[in-house]
């Protein structure tokens, strides 16, 4: 009986092999066919001529002399064409198609509004030329967009300063000693009369020092400007900084608006003035570069003290105080 079921077994295995066989043959042989069909289809839908928009690179050249050009321009074109399927399919798989070579001055151009910098063309009118730049087996119809316009400029040159755009901080116990040095201080700058007319300094690209603790040196580089060209790209930048030192000094108190009929005395006669410098200035720190005093006015309200002012102090001191801040008088006649 195991013996009956073994062989049953086994003729059923060799008929689903069988059937598989014969299973694969068909499949082989409809995909034989299939694939013949379909390169019968390609070939014909190939060889037929179809009508369609395709995106053309273009190259301009020859603008008018000494002359540039400074605004945008489509750099390709789109075409509307007619050709066999296979010229098209060739131009599609083509990754780099030659650039259309457009020689500017070659065309009668008219101006924009009787602006001689702005010109028009009518791309109907280089239908011809551009026709013939294009392989044989694409028949041109229409170019898009139907204008170009062109904007010129005349290429000017000059100097122009640098300006530097450092952000920093120095140190707690740190003054800048000179103001950021640039070298070169100015470039000289090229490109488009309305751009460069304009331009009154070059920015160095934007540079976060954070807090300095000592002088830096470095290159910065310029920000570019589309159209504009400098003479160098890159300018050396220095920033000096110096130790603080504390300076106190004692400054005579003066009186405004006292009639010449008066004499008055303050007391105290002066007040201590007390500020933070660096070291390469502390000897600019002395009484006659400051003016602190008291308004004889105040007086005629009856006031006991008056309001010291100091109205100057040396542009590089500070952290400024000064004290006492109010003082007595005594009027008197003479």
């Amino acid at each position: 009986m195991a013996a009956e079921d073994s062989r049953n077994k086994s003729r059923l295995s060799e008929f689903r092999k069988t059937k598989h066989l014969e299973w694969k043959r068909k499949m082989i042989v409809f995909s034989f066919f299939l694939a013949i069909a379909i390169v019968i289809w390609l070939l014909n839908a190939l060889s037929k001529k179809y009508t369609t928009e395709i995106k053309y690179p273009i190259s301009y050249s020859k603008f008018p002399e000494n002359k540039m050009l400074v605004n945008d321009v489509p750099d390709h074109l789109g075409l509307k064409v007619n050709a066999h399927g296979y010229a098209l399919l060739s131009y599609k798989l083509s990754n780099r198609p030659i650039p259309l070579s457009f020689p500017v001055t070659s065309f009668t151009m008219n101006t924009v509004n009787g602006d001689t910098s702005r010109l028009f063309l009518l791309t109907r009118f280089a239908r011809e030329r551009v026709a013939r730049q294009l392989p044989s087996e694409l028949q041109l119809l229409e170019i898009s967009p139907d204008s170009l316009i062109f904007q010129f400029a005349t290429e000017v040159s000059r100097k122009i300063p640098v300006q530097p755009v450092i952000n920093f901080t120095p140190g707690r116990n740190f003054i800048l000693k000179n103001e950021v040095a640039i070298r070169p201080d100015s470039v000289r700058v090229t490109g488009p009369d309305i751009y460069v007319d304009t331009l009154q300094a070059v920015p160095t690209k934007t540079i976060g020092l954070g807090t300095l603790e000592k002088s830096y040196r470095g290159m910065v580089q310029l920000t570019r400007f589309p159209r504009i060209r400098y003479s160098t790209d890159r300018v050396e930048c220095t920033i000096e900084l110096e130790k603080m030192t504390e300076v106190q000094v004692m400054v005579p108190v003066q009186i405004s608006g006292l009639p010449d009929s008066l004499l008055m005395q303050t007391f105290p006669q002066e007040v201590r003035v007390t500020g933070r410098i660096g070291l390469s200035n502390y000897e600019r720190i002395v009484p006659e570069a400051f003016w602190a005093g008291v308004d004889y006015e105040e007086t005629l309200e009856n006031k006991s003290r008056l309001q010291v002012q100091l109205r100057t102090v040396p542009n590089d001191l500070s952290g400024v105080s000064f004290y006492p801040q109010t003082v007595e008088y005594l009027l008197s006649v003479k």
